[in-house]
């Protein structure tokens, strides 16, 4: 409701609309005061970044995902800034926690554990780790392809991060495209477009396109689909980011190719 009375304003603030919702009800329906603007802003931010996971989860996650809306605000906070770093096991906390089987206290505890375990590397030392992985693992999943090492790469190569010729046909190719690694997890909301232009150009003329993405709420496939990219040869997994193991999971069509 704030958010329809946000969006039709001329001028949305969230003390506005806040006072413009006739009545305010808890989980069980009893009426109860207005909220502070603060709180509902909270409660706001964590409705879009679950709108965002919920986009590309796989269906056996939704209910729980959708279940955090009934839950304290800091377990959604909690949950979704787990996913940033290590979504398996933020999916994973959130069933938990909607079946009731930790509380706030648990869940805070957990995911700092988590964060505190995962040895976390920023900046050129991660980008390089992660580069070197994802080497490690497109090398047999593209096992009819050979790798174009780095220092063998032509100035008008395409800009990918890992380049690869056919064995039994070098004049066509396969790539690994990588979203990030960013510091700032804006830069991903912010870059999405341009690295999906990319994904959908180098598509055109690219046998096979593996896409390595951070996380399962940024709406990839759609916005692939509502551009009018069919994407046949484009294969995308999500990866923790900064987490122990590589261990990528193909994300699945949100919606079928466009004919």
């Amino acid at each position: 409701m704030v958010r329809k009375v946000m969006s039709s304003s001329p001028s949305p603030s969230l003390e506005h609309a806040v006072r413009r919702v006739p009545s305010w009800l808890d989980h069980q329906g009893r009426q109860i005061e207005a909220p502070k603007a603060q709180s509902v802003g909270r409660w706001v931010n964590a409705l879009k970044n679950l709108e965002r996971i919920e986009d590309d989860t796989a269906d056996e996650y939704l209910d729980h995902l959708k279940g955090l809306r009934e839950a304290p605000v800091a377990a959604a906070e909690l949950i979704c800034r787990w996913h940033r770093y290590d979504a398996i096991q933020a999916l994973d906390a959130a069933q938990k926690v909607v079946r009731r089987e930790w509380r706030i206290e648990r869940l805070r505890e957990e995911e700092a554990k988590a964060r505190k375990e995962t040895g976390r590397i920023f900046g050129r030392q991660y980008a390089y780790k992660l580069r070197r992985q994802a080497t490690d693992w497109a090398v047999p999943k593209l096992a009819d392809f050979a790798l174009v090492e780095e220092k063998d790469r032509k100035y008008e190569d395409p800009p990918v991060d890992l380049l690869f010729n056919r064995k039994d046909n070098p004049k066509q190719f396969a790539a690994v495209l990588i979203f990030g690694p960013y510091t700032n997890p804006r830069e991903y909301e912010t870059r999405r477009s341009a690295f999906l232009s990319l994904t959908a150009g180098v598509a055109l003329y690219m046998m096979k396109v593996l896409v390595i993405v951070p996380s399962w709420g940024q709406g990839y496939w759609r916005w692939l689909h509502d551009h009018h990219v069919e994407g046949g040869n484009i294969e995308m997994f999500v990866v923790g980011y900064h987490g122990l193991d590589f261990e990528p999971i193909q994300l699945s069509r949100a919606t079928p190719p466009l004919p």
